[in-house]
């Protein structure tokens, strides 16, 4: 398994990663993409549904699949569907999580696959944003998602910083794999697994533990 090492910035993933994944608000986004995605091309919900989750696996964000293959507009897509989700509904301020971030020395930065107004949305309603130094969205990307190549290089390059002294945070496995080709420390938020190339992280909010930065 990798160790920890010394860092100047880590990225975190937005959702099922800042926040758990039983709280419903993925749920309620995934409702609103397919509802969007019926509206607009004129499909039954269900089909729309299964759409949904076709293009999301096939080009790792339906927003991406629906502009590829339908000629939809990222821009047209997010705001008819994930802009519109009622955050604060869903999710609450997390004290503990906003403490943990704030004893973080690194550089913070969201990056996700969502567009920035629903990053910052969901950073507010957590009670984090003062704690994040910036969000890397799909927009800022090119439109282009992880687990694309492209979309990492654009980040290492903004950032500033050799990918070595660079971690992840992600709860999708195959967000990973590029970062691990860089030569970023991953971290991977789920049960503990013993197989390399990364660290395994249960609760978020043990981070610091992981980084060794004691209790």
């Amino acid at each position: 398994m990798s160790e920890p090492r010394d860092l100047d910035v880590i990225l975190l993933d937005l959702d099922n990663t800042l926040y758990h994944p039983d709280c419903g608000l993925l749920e309620a986004g995934d409702r609103m993409i397919a509802d969007f995605i019926a509206r607009r091309l004129d499909l039954a919900w269900e089909e729309a549904d299964r759409l949904r989750v076709r293009t999301w696996r096939q080009y790792g964000a339906t927003a991406r699949g629906l502009e590829i293959e339908f000629g939809i507009p990222q821009r047209e897509f997010f705001a008819g569907s994930i802009e519109r989700v009622p955050i604060e509904r869903y999710i609450s301020p997390q004290p503990e999580l906003a403490a943990m971030l704030a004893r973080l020395p690194q550089r913070l930065y969201v990056f996700t696959n969502a567009p920035a107004a629903y990053a910052c949305r969901t950073l507010k309603a957590l009670g984090i944003a003062e704690q994040i130094d910036g969000v890397f969205d799909i927009e800022t990307t090119g439109g282009r998602p992880k687990p694309e190549c492209h979309c990492y290089d654009h980040v290492v390059e903004e950032i500033g910083a050799p990918p070595e002294r660079v971690a992840l945070v992600e709860d999708t496995e195959e967000n990973l794999a590029p970062a691990v080709a860089l030569g970023m420390l991953t971290i991977k938020l789920g049960p503990p697994r013993p197989e390399p190339p990364h660290l395994y992280l249960e609760r978020l909010e043990d981070l610091p533990q992981l980084l060794g930065l004691g209790d």
